[in-house]
């Protein structure tokens, strides 16, 4: 696996990461479902994600280790999502189907890991350089790189100068949410991060949302 360099813009996270090569590859004639796996209210029928997505995850897995990385690819592959283009588009449910496939048998750390480990492989814009705009910008992120009628949303909302609450309303899971999350934050902390799950609500509980307080200290 090679891996590039990427670069986020203000409208743009995920830029072209890696070249996969896989060997053993099985391809699927049916999209795998997920609607009984997620809490998020809302079709993913016409969704898709662009190619250079799930391309970050392959190396976040591979920033936990050569193993999750390998498995990820892997997974992808069996769902028929091999030789992944980064600027082509394709179903959202299986890059979904891999990530609740990993959470289900490696558990919900790996699954936080992989989500803190994406932002380490994008490079930031100079000009970006508060750690309340970067939460914001993962929206503005998000709808560049997925498209479709019911995809959701995350908002950010400050409350204070080092705190605020990131609302997840969107199908991946919560664990890898929170993950990503914390991973932004960091990139522009001088302090440590702490990210919190609050609220009555949780998207591994079936509910359709999670909340998380995000404090910079």
């Amino acid at each position: 696996m090679a891996t590039t360099n990427t670069v986020f813009v203000t409208t743009s996270w995920f830029k072209r990461l890696v070249g996969l090569s896989h060997e053993e590859s099985r391809s699927s004639d049916e999209l795998p479902t997920v609607d009984d796996r997620i809490g998020f209210d809302g079709s993913l029928e016409d969704s898709e994600v662009i190619g250079r997505s799930p391309l970050s995850y392959i190396a976040a897995g591979e920033s936990v280790s050569s193993f999750v990385g390998k498995q990820i690819a892997n997974k992808l592959a069996e769902y028929g999502l091999e030789d992944i283009e980064p600027d082509e588009w394709y179903p959202l449910e299986i890059p979904l189907a891999m990530l609740y496939d990993m959470r289900d048998e490696y558990g919900g750390v790996r699954m936080r890991n992989m989500g803190q480990n994406v932002p380490e492989h994008v490079e930031f814009p100079p000009e970006l350089s508060e750690v309340d705009n970067a939460l914001r910008g993962i929206d503005t992120a998000y709808h560049q790189n997925h498209r479709g009628s019911e995809i959701g949303s995350y908002e950010f909302q400050q409350e204070g100068p080092n705190e605020g609450i990131m609302i997840c309303e969107n199908p991946y899971p919560c664990e890898f949410d929170k993950g990503l999350i914390k991973g932004v934050a960091k990139k522009f902390a001088n302090n440590p991060v702490e990210v919190e799950e609050v609220g009555d609500q949780c998207r591994s509980d079936g509910d359709h949302r999670c909340e998380y307080r995000v404090e910079w200290l």
